[in-house]
C-alpha cells in the first residue's frame, strides 16, 4: 500500500469511528452506490471478474442496509424499505444475468434518492445537537457563572461560619 493510499485508508477509518449512526447509513448508501458505478464501467468494459466483485459488495452493502431495519418498531416505513431492498437485490441479480447497466442505472437512481433523504436527516441531527448544545452553554450562563467585565477577574471569597 503506497503512502496516500495507507492515508486514504487512515482518513476513511477516522471518518468511520466517528461518524454518527445516521452518518454511518449515509456512508453505506455511498459505497453502493460507487459499486453500482463501477460494475458499470466493468459491464462496459466486458470485465466478467471486475463486474462479479462490484455487484457483490454492492449486494452485501443493501443486504446489510436491510438487515439493520427495525420492521416492528419502524412501522411502516421500515416495511417500505425492505420491500425496495429487496427490489434493488433482484434488479442487481437481473443485471448481472442479463449483463445489462440498465438495471443498475435504475438501483443507483434509488438509492440516491435515499441517500439524499438520509442526508437531510443527518443535516436535522446535527442543527438539533448544536442546538442543544447552545442551550447548555445558555443554561450555564444563568446559573450565575461570573463573567469578566472590563477585563477585570472576579475575586475569590469565602463564607466563614
Amino acid at each position: 500500500m503506497s503512502g496516500y493510499q495507507s492515508l486514504a485508508h487512515r482518513y476513511r477509518e477516522v471518518a468511520i469511528n466517528t461518524a454518527t449512526p445516521l452518518q454511518l447509513i449515509v456512508m453505506l448508501y455511498d459505497a453502493a452506490i460507487c459499486s453500482l458505478q463501477e460494475a458499470q464501467g466493468h459491464i462496459k468494459r466486458k470485465d466478467i471478474a471486475g463486474r462479479s466483485r462490484a455487484l457483490n459488495k454492492s449486494l452485501a452493502i443493501i443486504s446489510e442496509l436491510q438487515a439493520c431495519l427495525n420492521l416492528r418498531a419502524g412501522g411502516e416505513i421500515a416495511s417500505s424499505l425492505n420491500r425496495l431492498y429487496d427490489y434493488m437485490k433482484a434488479r442487481i441479480f437481473r443485471a448481472n444475468v442479463e449483463q445489462s447497466s440498465q438495471p443498475l442505472a435504475e438501483v443507483e437512481i434509488l438509492l440516491e434518492n435515499l441517500r439524499s433523504a438520509w442526508r437531510e436527516l443527518v443535516g436535522q441531527s446535527l442543527v438539533k445537537t448544536a442546538q442543544a448544545e447552545q442551550q447548555t452553554l445558555s443554561d450555564r450562563d444563568l446559573a450565575g457563572t461570573p463573567t469578566p467585565v472590563g477585563g477585570m477577574q472576579p475575586k475569590p471569597f469565602s463564607v466563614s461560619a
